[in-house]
């Protein structure tokens, strides 16, 4: 809103002004020239124009450093939307962990249901113990305890996305999406490029940079002259009545119009010591733009070699969770035909649960560090649009 040539001073300004005055008064004074009652009134009305001609640039300078001021703000928004959308979107495939986990927690929930039927079934023609049947269905019991808790996890993490979303909690959701992630390939001198041009916390603090260099060009606008001009117009009306004379009507029309030049000769050097002050703080600004683009290029390469070691290990574990599966169906066979114990059934469930939970976390790892490269590439808007 700030943001016009009238707030830069480009424009004059006009102001306009009008009077009404009335005045009695009864002078009985006999040395007076003019004795008794007398009454007389004025009604004057009229405009004044200034107009700044030149200040030392000022006007140009103050409406760059409008435009500045208004990027800056557009700047600092983009960031906190940035941060929200990153936000939500760990948010969201947070979502997809939980459930993912959920139902692996419920795959193996059944197979332990199924167990404890078969084997309830084998106690009731004798052919198990009630030890073995017992250590059946303290399996059943810990996956329902685990598949409860998980539950619990899998109800917060939509009620935290909700948050996120500024939405009611308690909204419930049935997400299709499935939680897997497609390895990207990427070149580190490329994503540092981007960076250093995209990155909106990096263009902010050059903007910060411009909005400095602005103030000093506007403090050193004030060794200038400065050229200002004004013109006005004034019209008086007025009467007066005195006993049985009396004036009406009687007009009086000024104007004028001037040039006002005025030039600082001395203020103690207080103009010279500002602009010094803003020179440093511009210096301060520089070094401050350079520690910022070590320190992100320096995230940048963190993140990229973190989600490099990630989609790594989401590799390995895809490779595990098949294996585990195979092993776990190959289990299930050889537990009904008496091949296994229950002991090493149980010791096979648990690696399978094991490995699926950490498969699915790799999974959203990977997510989340591609997602850190691009909000430090200053993508995430465009990329997740």
């Amino acid at each position: 809103r700030n943001n016009n040539w009238l707030e830069a001073g480009a424009l004059p300004s006009i102001s306009a002004n009008a009077s009404q005055g009335f005045n009695w008064s009864e002078n009985n004074n006999p040395a007076s020239f003019i004795k008794g009652k007398s009454s007389s009134n004025t009604l004057s009305y009229g405009a004044d124009l200034n107009w700044v001609l030149f200040n030392g640039f000022k006007v140009k300078i103050s409406k760059d450093k409008l435009q500045y001021l208004q990027e800056q703000s557009e700047g600092n928004a983009a960031v906190v939307v940035e941060n929200t959308i990153q936000s939500i979107i760990l948010g969201y495939y947070n979502v997809l962990l939980q459930q993912e986990k959920l139902n692996a927690i419920q795959k193996l929930l059944e197979v332990s249901s199924d167990r404890y039927k078969y084997m309830q079934e084998k106690k009731d023609l004798g052919s198990v113990s009630t030890f073995d049947l017992l250590q059946v269905k303290n399996a059943l019991l810990t996956d329902s305890t685990n598949y409860l808790m998980q539950e619990l996890a899998f109800n917060n993490a939509q009620r935290n996305l909700n948050m996120l979303m500024a939405i009611n909690v308690e909204n419930k959701y049935n997400l299709t999406d499935k939680l897997e992630h497609t390895k990207n390939i990427l070149s580190i001198d490329g994503l540092k490029e981007k960076m250093l041009s995209n990155n909106q916390t990096l263009k902010n603090q050059y903007i910060n940079q411009n909005i400095l260099k602005k103030d000093k060009g506007l403090m050193k606008a004030n060794m200038f002259p400065v050229l200002s001009f004004g013109t006005g117009l004034n019209k008086s009306i007025s009467g007066f009545k005195q006993g049985e004379f009396s004036s009406n009507g009687n007009e009086s029309f000024s104007y004028y119009a001037n040039f006002t030049l005025s030039f600082t000769l001395f203020n103690g050097h207080k103009t010279h010591r500002a602009f010094n002050n803003l020179r440093i703080q511009e210096e301060i600004a520089d070094l401050t733009i350079n520690e910022m683009e070590l320190s992100l290029t320096n995230d940048l390469i963190s993140a990229y070699e973190l989600y490099s070691a990630r989609t790594t290990i989401l590799s390995l574990t895809k490779s595990s969770l098949e294996n585990a599966e195979l092993n776990l169906q190959i289990a299930t066979e050889k537990y009904k035909s008496g091949s296994i114990s229950s002991f090493e059934f149980r010791d096979i469930q648990t690696a399978y649960l094991n490995t699926a939970a950490t498969h699915l976390e790799s999974v959203f790892n990977a997510i989340s560090g591609n997602t850190d490269i691009v909000r430090l590439t200053g993508g995430i808007v465009e990329e997740f649009k």
